[in-house]
């Protein structure tokens, strides 16, 4: 009898400042053979600011996990070079998106991977964006969900061909639309305020597709040492049926 795997949970105290503490946590799942998944957090350019990632290897195609550790480095790379505004959160989806193409060029076949980031700096933040990993923003006991799903349901759920929640459980789901894979991409940006009590959460689809939007809220709201809450909000999504790999990377924001 194998021993389950543990969640890994990382204390990122020491990117963390004044303004805002971050964790995350991950875990393979029941089912994959490999963790796909990636996070990243690094210090912005001046040490004012944080930059934070998850990506989702492609799952089924090869290449998967080495898709998503070279779009993280190499956004990471721009993000620690770069400032906390659109433009430069945008130019680290692209820097992935060329280092997914190069690996292509090497290992063939099709790599690709999901992406999504923050750039924080004081009660700002910037998002970018693409695939179906997302961006929430938790506050006052709800969670907003602050990204479009890039896939074929998302499409559909926003055309209003689908019910709201088939991004949930229709048997295309897994669709990807819009994805770092080294082609022409057109990444999507936006920018929001935060305040005291706020949590900004990335995550890949094995965290937010077993879990209704509100246990989301109610999960990243527990008072307690964020790494707690991570590493509780990973065991909760796996224990509602998560089939994927789970990943999160969550920021409180302090004042």
């Amino acid at each position: 009898m194998s021993v389950p795997e543990a969640i890994t949970v990382a204390d990122l105290s020491a990117t963390s400042t004044d303004s805002h503490q971050i964790a995350a946590a991950t875990h393979i799942g029941p089912v994959r053979q490999e963790n796909q998944d990636a996070f990243a957090v690094t210090q912005l350019r001046g040490g004012e600011g944080v930059g934070l990632l998850v990506a989702d290897g492609m799952g089924g195609l090869p290449g998967g996990r080495e898709a998503a550790q070279a779009a993280s480095a190499a956004a990471i790379a721009v993000l620690v070079a770069g400032g906390a505004d659109q433009q430069a959160v945008l130019a680290a989806v692209d820097a992935a998106n060329r280092a997914v193409g190069e690996l292509r060029t090497e290992i063939g076949g099709r790599p690709g991977t999901t992406l999504t980031l923050a750039a924080v700096n004081g009660a700002g933040a910037v998002i970018g964006h693409a695939g179906d990993s997302r961006a929430y923003l938790v506050r006052g006991g709800e969670a907003r969900l602050l990204t479009s799903d890039h896939s074929w349901v998302g499409e559909q759920v926003r055309a209003g061909a689908l019910p709201p929640g088939s991004e949930r459980s229709n048997s295309r789901r897994n669709l990807i639309t819009r994805a770092v894979m080294g082609d022409p991409l057109e990444a999507e940006a936006l920018s929001i305020e935060l305040v005291a009590g706020d949590v900004l959460m990335l995550c890949s689809d094995g965290f937010w597709e077993p879990l209704a939007d509100a246990d989301i809220a109610v999960l990243l709201e527990t008072p307690g040492p964020l790494t707690a809450v991570v590493e509780r909000a990973v065991q909760t999504a796996l224990d509602a049926g998560a089939t994927d790999n789970v990943t999160l990377i969550a920021l409180r924001q302090e004042r």
